[in-house]
C-alpha cells in the first residue's frame, strides 16, 4: 500500500487507526467478519463513512482507497516488459530501424550479440591496404558441409535450427540480418525469402543473396542452406545461415551481419516432436511431462516456436525466453482452515471440519484416477505407483483427524489447539515486529491467520508419528516439496509447536523432567540461513511462552525456549567469550567473529535490540527487549552461547548440520541430548557424575528430541552429504531411546532420488508430500497457473560470441541500468536493484572493480547526455562477509530506488540460494550456467517473488554445457524440474570413512559413555560389555542405510583397536587428552587434518564438515 496522505494519520481516531492498519496488512476486509475489529457492525460502518476519503464500500468488504501514486500489478508487468524488450535493442539491436550510429560508434562495439562474421575471421587487427588484403569477398564453390563442420563458436559465421518432419513438403524459409555501411555506419536491412518443397531426392541445397538479389552493385553477404537426413522413421532437418565472406582477419564493420535471424514454417501436420532418449530409464519424467514438448533446437543461437492454425512457426532468437508459471495454493470452496477457529472448537465441531479435508482429497484423487485409461500402458504402472502414495497420505491424514477430534480432553487435541494458537499469535506478532522495523509505527496485533491447505495436511498427517514413539511413522521420513517461498517452514513450524505442546501435555508438570529437555532439532546448512530462520522460530517460541504463563498449569513452570547452537565463528561457545565480546560491542568497537547478538531485534514486537539487552549473569545468558511495554522487558527465552544452551537445553535447538561433528572435540555435548541430573529455575540443568550441586535439585535424565527437522534436503550431498549421513549415524545412536527414534520431517524444493538420498542419510522410507498423480504441478493442494492469467518468473538467455565473459557482463549490466534508471518510476523500483549470481567468489571479485570503473564507461556511451547518474553502489554477498554484517545487508536490499541508502547492484555467490527472502527484488542475472539445475532453481527463486520477475542467465558458448542450454533453453525451462540432478551420499566410501568415520565413533562413545567424556579422561577406554553394545547399535544403524557396512565394520575395529593401544601406552591419569593441549606437551588421542600431533598415537579427525573438498588424493590399486 501506498503512504497515506488523505486525513492526517496522527489524528485519527483509534478505531479508524485501527481499521486502516489492518487494511494496510490485509488488503481487505470483509464485513461480516467485523467482529476482528469491532464489538458491533455499526462502529465499522460508522468510521466507513467518517473517513470515506480513506475507506472504500464494495458489495460486501471495505478496501483502502487507492492514491493517485499507488502501483497496480498491471503496471508492474509493464515494467517487466520494458526491461525485456530494451534489451533486445540494447544488446542485439538496432535502436531504429533505419538508424545512422555516426563515426564514433562501430556497430561492432555497441551491438553485442546476433552477429555473424566472414569465415575465417580472427581476432587480429590487420592494415587491409598495407598488407594488400581484399575486403568483402564473397565465397562462391566452397563446401558448405565443411564451414558447418568447422564452425568457430568464439567468431561464429553460420546460425541455424534443426527439427524433425514426419512426412517431407513444403517449408518457408525467411532470413533477415542488416549491415552497416559507410563511415557514419548506416543501416540496411537485408530478406531472404525461400520456399521450398523438400523432396526425397534432393537432400539438400543453398540460395545465395548476392544471387537472389543480382542487380544490386554491392555483394552483400548472406547465404541460406538446408538439408535432411532421416532416421528412425523421421526426417532430420536442418536450416544455415551464413556469412559467406570470407576473411583471415579481424573483419571490417560491413562485413559483418548483424541482427541475423531465421524464420521456418512448417505445416502443423508435418512436425515431429523430439523424444527425449533419457525417458525410456525414467517413465515418472514422461509421465508428469509429457505435455512440454520440443519442436526444434537451435545452432549457436535460440530457438522458439508457435502453433499458428495448420501451420507452425520456428524462428532463432538472440535472446531466447520463456516465462516459467507460478505454482498457486488451491482451497476447498468455502472453507478457510483459520487457525484462530481451530484452536478453539469443540471436538465434535472440529472433526466436522477437519473431515472436509480427506473427502475432497479423495474426490481429487478420483479424478486422477479417471485419467489412467487414457494413457499407455507403461505409464498406468507409473500412475498406479503414485496414486499408492497419496492413498498412504489420505490414510495418515485421517488417523490424525481422529486423534486431534477423539474427545476434548484427548492430549492430542490440547496440543493442536496450542500449536494452531502458537502459529496464530507468531503470525500476528511477526507482522507487528516487520512493521515496525520498517515505519516505527506501533500496531496492534491481528490474529487473522489461516494455514494453507497443504500446511494443515502436513501438520495432521504428522500427529500420530510425533504423538506415538513407536508408531510406524517414525521410521518414515515425511519431505515436503513445495516451490521456494510456498509456505515450507510453517508447515513444519507447525509440527514442532505440536510436538513442544505435546511433550508438555504428556508429562508431570510438577516434574520438570518428564517434559524438559530439547524437543525439537531443527538443521541448516547454511549460516545465512539459520540466522534467519531463528528470527522466525523465535517469534514461535515467544507466543509459545506467552500461551505457557498462562496456563502454568498445563505448560510446567520451565518457560520454551530456542537455542542457536551454530559455529564458534558466528556465535561463542563460552560466556566468558561472550561477555568479552559484549564489552567490545558496548564500547562500539567492531566484533567480527563470535558475536553474541545474533537476535537484532526482539522477535515479539520489533525493538531493535543494543549490546546492552544482552547481559551474562547468575553464570548464564539472559537476553531482554529494553521496550517497557513488551512482553519480554524482562527477558527473552533465547539463548545463542554454547554453554547456556547446554546449561537450559531449550525447547527448540536450531544449528548447522556441521556442528554435530564437535561430537568427538567437546565434553559436554551429551548434555545436550538430556544427560542431565540436577536442576536450577534460573541457571538450568547440569550433571554431575557424583552428589549435588548447591541450589539444584535431583532430577532425572531428560527426554531426547522428539522431532528432528532438515531444512533444505537438497543440500545435503556429495561430500558434505556423505560425511553428514556418517554422523547422522552418531545422532541417531545419541537420540534414540530404548531403541525408540525420533521424528524426522524434512523440506526442499528441490530433489531428485530422494528414496535414495533418504535411506543413506537416515537409514529410514520417505513419504513425499504434496505428490503428483499424473501431471507435473497438479497436486491436490497446488496448481500450475497459466501465465495468461498472472504473471510468472521470466528467464531470459544471452550468449556472446566473440567477446569474453568479463565484456558480457559489462554490456548487460550496463544496459539494465541504462534501462531502468531512463524510465525509472515506482513500477520500475523491483528492477532498479540488479542482483548478480557467480558461481565463484574468484568471478565476482573481478566484478566488483568492474562495476566501479568498465561499468561506468559503458553507460557514458549509452548515456552521452549523463540523464542518469552514472556511479554505481554494489554490494557483495558472500561467505566473505561477516554474520553481523548479512542483516544489514539484507535490510538495505530493501531500500527503494528513491531512498539515499538504495543499492544499485548486490554481487553474490550460492549463498543467496537459500534464506534471502527480499521480496522487493525482481531482478537478477545468472553469471554463468549453475553446476546443478536445483541451485539454479534455488538462486533464481530469490525475484520474483512478489512483483514479476525477470532472470538473465549469461550463458558461454566455448562451454558444451552452456551452449546447449542456450541452443534449447525453452525445452530446458519448460520442464525445469525435470532436469534437478539426483543426489550421490555415500557414507560408506572409503573416502568418507577415512574423513569421518574415527570422528563420528569417538563421538559417541565419548558422548554416550560419561566415564570417557571428560578432555583428560580417553585413557580410560575399555572395551566394555557396555561399550561392545554401544557399537553394536552403531553398526546396526548404518546397516539401516541398505548400504555394504562389511569395510565400515573392520574400520571400526580398528578404530578401537587404536584406542585401547593408546589407552594402554599413556595409562596414567591425565596423561591423554583428546585434543592438543598448548599450554603443556601431553600426547593427545585426536589431531585435525593437516595438523601435527604430540606423542606417537594421535590420528585425525574432522572439527567441521563445512571444507571437505580441500584436497583430492588418488590411489592407485594395483591387483
Amino acid at each position: 500500500m501506498a503512504n497515506f496522505e488523505g486525513s492526517d494519520f496522527d489524528t485519527m481516531k483509534p478505531g479508524a487507526k485501527k481499521l486502516f492498519d489492518y487494511l494496510r496488512q490485509h488488503e481487505e476486509l470483509v464485513i461480516k467478519d467485523y467482529k476482528r475489529l469491532f464489538e458491533a457492525k455499526s462502529t465499522l460502518l460508522r468510521m466507513v463513512k467518517e473517513y470515506s476519503d480513506v475507506f472504500n464500500v464494495t458489495e460486501d468488504r471495505i478496501t483502502l482507497k487507492k492514491l493517485e501514486t499507488e502501483v497496480g500489478p498491471d503496471v508492474y508487468l509493464q515494467a517487466r516488459q520494458t526491461v525485456h524488450s530494451e534489451l533486445q535493442r540494447f544488446l542485439v539491436g538496432p535502436f531504429e530501424e533505419n538508424e545512422e550510429l555516426g563515426s564514433f560508434k562501430r556497430p561492432m562495439q555497441l551491438y553485442l550479440t546476433g552477429k555473424l562474421v566472414p569465415f575465417g575471421s580472427t581476432g587480429s587487427v590487420e592494415d587491409e591496404r598495407k598488407e594488400g588484403i581484399e575486403t568483402g569477398v564473397i565465397i562462391e564453390d566452397d563446401s558448405i558441409e565443411d564451414r558447418l563442420s568447422s564452425r568457430q563458436m568464439f567468431r561464429p559465421s553460420s546460425m541455424g535450427l534443426s527439427f524433425k518432419m514426419k512426412n517431407l513438403g513444403p517449408i518457408t524459409i525467411q532470413a533477415s540480418w542488416a549491415t552497416y555501411d559507410g563511415d557514419t555506419y548506416q543501416r540496411t536491412p537485408h530478406t531472404l525469402r525461400w520456399t521450398v518443397e523438400l523432396k526425397e531426392d534432393i537432400q539438400k541445397e543453398e540460395l545465395s543473396y548476392s544471387k537472389v538479389n543480382p542487380l544490386i552493385d554491392k555483394a552483400y553477404p548472406g547465404q541460406l542452406h538446408y538439408s535432411w537426413i532421416k532416421r528412425n522413421g523421421l526426417y532430420h532437418v536442418s536450416v544455415f545461415l551464413l556469412n559467406n565472406y570470407a576473411r583471415e582477419s579481424y573483419p571490417e564493420q560491413f562485413e559483418i551481419m548483424f541482427q541475423t535471424a531465421l524464420d521456418v514454417t512448417v505445416k502443423a501436420q508435418d512436425i515431429a516432436v523430439f523424444q527425449s532418449v533419457a525417458d525410456r530409464f525414467n517413465v515418472a519424467d514422461e509421465l508428469l511431462y509429457r505435455e512440454h514438448t520440443e519442436l526444434a533446437t537451435g545452432h549457436g543461437v535460440g530457438v522458439d516456436w508457435q502453433q499458428r492454425g495448420e501451420a507452425t512457426r520456428l524462428f532463432t532468437t538472440w535472446l531466447p525466453f520463456y516465462e516459467l508459471p507460478v505454482v498457486e495454493h488451491t482451497m476447498i470452496p468455502n472453507e478457510v482452515f483459520d487457525m484462530k477457529s481451530l484452536s478453539e472448537l469443540p471436538a465434535i465441531a472440529l472433526k466436522e471440519k477437519l473431515d472436509k479435508l480427506p473427502l475432497h482429497y479423495e474426490k481429487w484423487l478420483a479424478l486422477q484416477k479417471a485419467h489412467i485409461s487414457t494413457l499407455a500402458p507403461h505409464l498406468q504402472t507409473e500412475v498406479a505407483q503414485n496414486v499408492v502414495q497419496v492413498e498412504k497420505i489420505i490414510t495418515r491424514l485421517k488417523e490424525g483427524i481422529m486423534l486431534v477430534c477423539s474427545s476434548d480432553e484427548a492430549l492430542e487435541k490440547k496440543a493442536f489447539q496450542f500449536a494452531n494458537e502458537a502459529m496464530l499469535i507468531q503470525r500476528a506478532q511477526t507482522q507487528v515486529s516487520s512493521i515496525y522495523r520498517s515505519t516505527g509505527k506501533r500496531v496492534a496485533p491481528v490474529y487473522d491467520g489461516s494455514w494453507r491447505l497443504f500446511q494443515i495436511i502436513f501438520l495432521l498427517m504428522n500427529v500420530a508419528g510425533v504423538s506415538d514413539e513407536e508408531h510406524a511413522d517414525r521410521n518414515v521420513v515425511d519431505l515436503i516439496w513445495f516451490p521456494t517461498g510456498g509456505g515450507k517452514t510453517e508447515a513444519y513450524l507447525g509440527v514442532a509447536a505440536y510436538a513442544m505442546a505435546y511433550r508438555r501435555l504428556a508429562g508431570n508438570v510438577d516434574d520438570v523432567s518428564s517434559y524438559a529437555g530439547m524437543t525439537v532439532f531443527m538443521r541448516y546448512t547454511l549460516r545465512l540461513l539459520t540466522t534467519q530462520q531463528f528470527q522466525r522460530a523465535a517469534a514461535l517460541i515467544c507466543a509459545a511462552e506467552y500461551i505457557r504463563i498462562r496456563n502454568v498449569h498445563l505448560y510446567g513452570e520451565l518457560p520454551f525456549s530456542i537455542g542457536l547452537w551454530i559455529g564458534a565463528d558466528s556465535s561463542p561457545n563460552l560466556l566468558k567469550d561472550a561477555q568479552e565480546k559484549l564489552d567490545l560491542l558496548r564500547d562500539g568497537q567492531e566484533v567480527k567473529t563470535g558475536n553474541p547478538m545474533q537476535l537484532l531485534n526482539c522477535p515479539w514486537c520489533g525493538t531493535e535490540l543494543t549490546a546492552h539487552d544482552y547481559q551474562i549473569k547468575d553464570d548464564t545468558q539472559h537476553i531482554r527487549c529494553h521496550e517497557p511495554t513488551c512482553l519480554f522487558h524482562n527477558k527473552l527465552p533465547i539463548y545463542t552461547v554454547d554453554e547456556a544452551i547446554y546449561q537450559h537445553v531449550p525447547t527448540l535447538v536450531i544449528g548447522t548440520v556441521d556442528k554435530i561433528a564437535q561430537l568427538p572435540w567437546k565434553k559436554d555435548m551429551f548434555e545436550l541430548f538430556g544427560r542431565k541430573n540436577l536442576y536450577h529455575s534460573v541457571k538450568g540443568f547440569a550433571y554431575k557424575h557424583e552428589g549435588g550441586k548447591r541450589g539444584y535439585k535431583p532430577v532425572k535424565k531428560l527426554s531426547p528430541p522428539t522431532l528432528i527437522i532438515q531444512d533444505e534436503l537438497h543440500l545435503i550431498s556429495g561430500p558434505l552429504g556423505s560425511l553428514t549421513a556418517l554422523y547422522e549415524v552418531a545422532v541417531d545412536v545419541l537420540t534414540s531411546q530404548e531403541g525408540k527414534k525420533a521424528k524426522v520431517i524434512a523440506s526442499t524444493a528441490t530433489i531428485r532420488g530422494a528414496r535414495e538420498q533418504i535411506r543413506h542419510l537416515y537409514g529410514r522410507d520417505y513419504l513425499q508430500f504434496p505428490l503428483a498423480v499424473q501431471k507435473q504441478n497438479d497436486t491436490f493442494v497446488s496448481r500450475e497457473v497459466p501465465v495468461t492469467e498472472q504473471p510468472g518468473r521470466l528467464y531470459v538467455g544471452l550468449c556472446s560470441p566473440g567477446v569474453s565473459n568479463k565484456i558480457q557482463a559489462i554490456q548487460l549490466f550496463a544496459a539494465l541500468t541504462a534501462i531502468t534508471r531512463s524510465q525509472l518510476s515506482a513500477a520500475m523500483d523491483p528492477y532498479y536493484t540488479m542482483l548478480g549470481y557467480f558461481n565463484t567468489v574468484k568471478e565476482l571479485s573481478g566484478m566488483l572493480t568492474t562495476f566501479q570503473d568498465e561499468v561506468v564507461s559503458r553507460l557514458d556511451l549509452l548515456d552521452s547526455d549523463k540523464i542518469f547518474e552514472h556511479s554505481l553502489v554494489v554490494e557483495e554477498m558472500t561467505s566473505r562477509r561477516k554474520s553481523y554484517e548479512i542483516p544489514q545487508l539484507l535490510s538495505q536490499m530493501e531500500k527503494p530506488y528513491d531512498d539515499s541508502e538504495a543499492l544499485d547492484a548486490v554481487l553474490a555467490t550460492n549463498m543467496i540460494s537459500v534464506g534471502v527472502d527480499v521480496d522487493r527484488l525482481g531482478l537478477m542475472v545468472v553469471q554463468g550456467q549453475p553446476k546443478t539445475t536445483s541451485e539454479y532453481i534455488q538462486a533464481t527463486s530469490r525475484v520474483g517473488r512478489k512483483y514479476p520477475g525477470i532472470v538473465i542467465t549469461t550463458l558461454n558458448p566455448m562451454r558444451s554445457r552452456d551452449l546447449s542450454h542456450f541452443e534449447q533453453f525453452r525445452s530446458y525451462h519448460q520442464s525445469l524440474y525435470r532436469h534437478v540432478e539426483a543426489m550421490s551420499i555415500t557414507p560408506f566410501a572409503s573416502g568418507a570413512l577415512y574423513k569421518g568415520l574415527r570422528g563420528a565413533v569417538v563421538g559417541v562413545i565419548r558422548q554416550s559413555l560419561l566415564e570417557l567424556s571428560k578432555e583428560q579422561s580417553a585413557n580410560a577406554f575399555a572395551r566394555t560389555d557396555e561399550l561392545e553394545r554401544l557399537i553394536e547399535r552403531f553398526i546396526q544403524r548404518a546397516a539401516e542405510t541398505q548400504l555394504d557396512t562389511s569395510e565400515l565394520t573392520q574400520e571400526i575395529e580398528d578404530i578401537l583397536a587404536w584406542w585401547q593401544i593408546a589407552a594402554d601406552k599413556y595409562a596414567e591419569k591425565g596423561e591423554l587428552s583428546y585434543k592438543k593441549n598448548p599450554n603443556n606437551g601431553k600426547p593427545h588421542l585426536l589431531r585435525q587434518f593437516g595438523e601435527k600431533g604430540r606423542g606417537d598415537v594421535s590420528m585425525p579427525a574432522m572439527m567441521s564438515l563445512r571444507n571437505v573438498e580441500g584436497s583430492i588424493e588418488i590411489e592407485v590399486k594395483r591387483k
